[in-house]
């Protein structure tokens, strides 16, 4: 029994062997141009004929400056040699030079499709659906084992959302996959769904033809649900994306713009709450500043002031009342005490000249004893504030 090589021996081979045949180098080949990209500045695309295809490729691509449009469908001869890569497996042509042919018959087709729906109005704007902002019914078309289903799901969950799912599971590549597309978007189109959306897991643009079948196309512009599609190609733009309501590039892309304004609620909640505390808020401080101009009418205008203002009144009065008593009491008691001596200097003087009585006989002589007058005498007693005259009788 011979001995199995290894990986790395089976490549080492078969990149020696490719490297030295003669046939493999300077190739010189004619295909249509499909599944065109750019990867960090390399050009990849394919050449297909019917379903044949070869992988190539144009490395530094963009610091070439290559006069060439490239463009799907188109028809071209290229030359350049046969590159294995270790890694992927892959066999490429590294391309040296490209020149174009003409389109091919399968693209010419694509483009005679294209125009014809486009004069049906099929792509019109105003013919699009709008996208409902809440959806809650969604029609999904995928493949049942494809990594869409995953992708799309998952990005609705990040979010609480009351969605529902309804599962179309389809071919999306192959011959029967364009009538197994048409009869689901038939189907959930009869559920009252609120949106559905048809999507893959990405693909060459070979893989993307079902897309680009008339019976889908028509099924989709008939349909009375909005559909997005969203079917994985960045530079491959199938019919459907010209037709659907609204075309994403992803599954993952097509879950957020679903989920977008669910995703957006709770701050759009926050924010409303918060728009209306601040307008709250600007009532209640309105209504307090109304409130303190009404106390102050009301202060203004209230009886308690003038009984105040007549407190006030009858207190000043009061006060200047007392003021005058009191000063018209000090004046009396200042006379009164003035009046007290002048009595009591009058009653000194009284006493002092009751106790200077003169008493005269009718000579004139003072009188100083009663001896010194007789039965019958006449006599002046002269007062400090007069005489009379008097007889003694005893």
């Amino acid at each position: 029994m011979r001995k199995p090589l290894s990986v790395k021996q089976f490549n080492e081979y078969f990149k020696s062997n490719i490297k030295h045949d003669p046939i493999f180098q300077n190739l010189y080949i004619n295909g249509q141009l499909v599944n065109i990209r750019i990867n960090n500045s390399h050009l990849y695309f394919s050449l297909k004929e019917d379903k044949e295809v070869i992988d190539c490729v144009i490395y530094y691509f963009e610091e070439k400056n290559i006069d060439f449009d490239f463009s799907e469908g188109i028809k071209v001869n290229i030359k350049g040699n046969i590159f294995y890569n270790n890694y992927s497996s892959r066999i490429l042509i590294s391309v040296n030079e490209i020149y174009e042919v003409g389109l091919s018959k399968a693209y010419l087709k694509f483009l005679e499709m294209k125009e014809k729906f486009r004069k049906l109005g099929y792509f019109d704007i105003e013919n699009k659906k709008d996208i409902p902002k809440f959806p809650k019914k969604i029609g999904l078309i995928t493949s049942q084992d494809g990594a869409a289903i995953v992708d799309f799901i998952s990005v609705i969950n990040q979010k609480p959302n009351d969605i529902h799912i309804f599962l179309k599971p389809v071919k999306v590549q192959g011959l029967d996959s364009y009538a197994m597309v048409e009869d689901a978007i038939y189907d959930l189109d009869d559920r009252n769904l609120d949106l559905i959306v048809i999507t893959r897991g990405g693909g060459s643009g070979e893989d993307l033809s079902t897309f680009n079948n008339k019976e889908i196309i028509e099924a989709c512009f008939k349909a009375k649900t909005p559909i997005i599609s969203a079917i994985g190609h960045k530079i491959d733009q199938t019919l459907l994306d010209l037709v659907s309501d609204l075309s994403l590039q992803t599954p993952t892309e097509a879950g957020s713009y679903v989920i977008r304004n669910y995703a957006n609620i709770e701050i759009d909640i926050i924010g409303k709450l918060s728009e209306m505390k601040q307008i709250i808020l600007s009532k209640i401080s309105d209504l307090e500043r109304k409130l303190l101009l009404e106390e102050q009418l009301l202060r203004n205008r209230s009886p308690i002031n003038r009984v105040n203002e007549r407190i006030l009144e009858l207190n000043f009065l009061k006060k200047d009342l007392d003021n005058k008593i009191n000063r018209n009491y000090s004046l009396s008691e200042h006379k009164f005490k003035e009046l007290g001596f002048n009595i009591a200097k009058y009653r000194d003087l009284i006493e002092f000249k009751k106790r200077n009585i003169a008493i005269k006989n009718e000579k004139n002589i003072d009188i100083y004893s009663s001896k010194s007058l007789s039965l019958g005498d006449f006599i002046t007693v002269e007062f400090s504030d007069g005489s009379v005259k008097a007889e003694i009788i005893d």
